[in-house]
């Protein structure tokens, strides 16, 4: 039996190869929290520090909780706290969760609409294949009603579309355990709190999704389980990898890293893909200039009205051909359907699709454009 979280399955479907590492090998990587990491785990401290004390009827100003702020930021800073973006100081990311708990307390003062039931909650929610869910939420809250509010707290600068937040698989998730922990729960209501733009966002599902939801997520665990191949993808999340340096798609990069200019350059593999590059310039340069010279022979041809150029050595035939130019889109296949002509150019290349076109030209001449285009071929000269 396996706890999975919503960061576990994000992690297999970000990389596979990063959730090998994580979760079945177990590797242990010392690597320093970012900055970004570092304010986001304060500013949620924070606030769990305003709802536990306003559960004991103690009720924090908001200078007390920047205060409370400033001090956890005191207690925990080391030097190792990686600032990826260097135009950027501690003071800056220390005065952003500063603002973004004090906006948070002006919007929501004085915190008496919803009851808290549940601060940072660790709890697990059986699956039907017999592993668990692992169930951590922000804040969980309700009104009188019935209505249950599963809340989680943003820090990023990254304000997410309804749309996405209609598919989210994380709060959703909570919202089945809710449902399954409260019986006088009449809604589940998740709710996002976007700190950066003092914004908050809300989704609701309906019981058909939730139970499409937690059947795509066991069916996703069933895939993990029984998934013998671990292979790396490489995104824009690399740069924040912490396995980066024993990734085999970047571990190179890594090594580089340590050496000096000099071993640097005198690297096999640099060596080696600085000429290759230098050979795919060159090869694209030719490239372009035979097309290049391959038009500019059939001009000649046509205004001398032959069908071959000759040079020193060599000679080159152009010869024109009819082509006809069709649209790649399931309308015309639906066309081609339709006129009983599918089979015929279901899964064959160009210059068998060509000769079903032409002999049925007549019928699909409203769909296809006829081009003339030029075959050259160099040959010796006779």
């Amino acid at each position: 039996m396996t706890a999975y979280s919503h960061s576990r399955l994000g992690t297999y479907i970000q990389c596979k190869y990063k959730y090998k590492l994580q979760y079945i090998d177990k590797v242990k990587v010392d690597i320093p929290d970012t900055v970004e990491t570092f304010m986001g785990k304060l500013v949620h401290e924070a606030l769990e520090k305003l709802y536990k004390d306003l559960q004991f009827q103690k009720r924090n100003s908001k200078q007390n909780l920047i205060d409370f702020y400033l001090m956890r930021w005191e207690q925990e800073w080391t030097d190792k706290v990686l600032i990826a973006k260097k135009e950027y100081s501690e003071d800056n990311y220390k005065d952003m969760g500063i603002k973004f708990v004090s906006d948070y307390y002006d919007h929501y003062k004085p915190f008496n609409h919803l009851r808290t039931v549940g601060l940072e909650t660790e709890d697990r929610m059986q699956l039907e294949d017999g592993n668990q869910y692992h169930v951590r939420i922000d804040r969980l809250a309700c009104d009188k009603e019935g209505n249950y509010y599963v809340c989680d707290y943003k820090t990023n600068n990254r304000l997410k579309a309804q749309g996405e937040l209609d598919e989210d698989r994380q709060l959703a998730m909570y919202s089945l355990w809710v449902k399954n922990q409260f019986p006088d729960c009449k809604s589940v209501k998740l709710v996002w709190y976007f700190l950066a733009f003092d914004k908050e966002m809300v989704s609701e599902r309906s019981e058909e999704q939730l139970l499409q939801l937690k059947k795509s997520t066991e069916d996703l665990i069933a895939e993990i389980e029984s998934n013998t191949e671990w292979p790396t993808t490489v995104t824009a999340l690399c740069g924040w990898c912490k396995f980066k340096p024993i990734c085999p798609t970047w571990k190179h990069e890594a090594e580089l890293e340590e050496k000096t200019p000099e071993e640097f350059a005198e690297d096999d593999g640099v060596k080696l893909v600085d000429e290759l590059a230098v050979l795919e310039g060159q090869k694209k340069q030719v490239s372009d200039r035979i097309s290049e010279i391959k038009s500019q022979l059939v001009e000649f041809a046509k205004q001398k009205e032959v069908q071959a150029v000759f040079g020193s050595e060599k000679r080159v035939s152009v010869k024109g051909y009819e082509w006809l130019e069709y649209p790649k889109s399931e309308e015309f296949y639906s066309i081609l359907k339709e006129k009983g002509l599918w089979d015929d150019v279901l899964g064959v290349n160009g210059s068998k699709m060509q000769k079903v076109l032409k002999k049925s030209y007549d019928e699909l001449k409203d769909y296809v454009n006829k081009e003339l285009k030029y075959r050259l071929s160099l040959g010796k000269r006779k």
